[in-house]
C-alpha cells in the first residue's frame, strides 16, 4: 500500500515542481522505516571508510570539532533516524554515548540544513552524498 502511494507522491512531485519540497517531506514521513540493529554494521563499516579517507581514527571521527568530520558524523546520525525505528538514545548510544538531547540538536540541524532557503548548503550537500552511499 505505501509503496503504491509513494509511487504517486513521486509522479505528482514531478507533475508540480511548486509543492515539490512538501511532497518531499510526505513521501519520507510515509516511507517504511527498518530497524536500527542490521544498519548499525553498514553505518559502522561507512565509518571505517570514512576514517581512512580522513586518516583519523574512529574515536577521533566521533569527538573531533573538524567541520568537514563533523558534517559527515551529522549526516549518519540524521540518516539513522529519518531512516530507521531506532531511538535517540540507542542512536546516541552508537556515537559514543552522546546524550539524547545532543543527537535531537543534530538531527534538527541537519533537517533545516535541506530546506530550500537553507543557511548552510554545504551540510546539505554532505547528507546528499551519505544518502546515495548508503541507499
Amino acid at each position: 500500500m505505501s509503496r503504491e502511494l509513494i509511487k504517486s507522491l513521486i509522479a505528482l512531485r514531478e507533475e508540480h515542481p511548486d509543492y515539490r519540497e512538501e511532497l518531499n517531506m510526505t513521501i519520507v514521513r510515509i516511507s517504511p522505516k527498518k530497524s536500527g540493529e542490521h544498519l548499525t554494521n553498514i553505518v559502522d563499516s561507512y565509518i571505517g571508510i570514512l576514517c581512512n579517507d580522513f586518516g583519523i581514527s574512529k574515536k577521533h571521527f566521533l569527538t573531533t570539532r573538524r567541520r568537514n568530520v563533523i558534517y559527515y558524523r551529522y549526516s549518519l546520525i540524521a540518516y539513522l533516524r529519518f531512516n530507521t525505528t531506532m531511538t535517540y538514545k540507542a542512536i546516541g548510544k552508537e556515537f559514543g554515548n552522546k546524550d539524547h538531547s545532543t543527537i535531537i540538536n543534530v538531527v534538527d540541524k541537519v533537517k533545516n540544513a535541506l530546506h530550500p532557503n537553507s543557511y548552510n548548503p554545504d551540510l546539505s550537500e554532505v547528507f546528499h552524498k551519505v544518502l546515495k552511499a548508503l541507499d
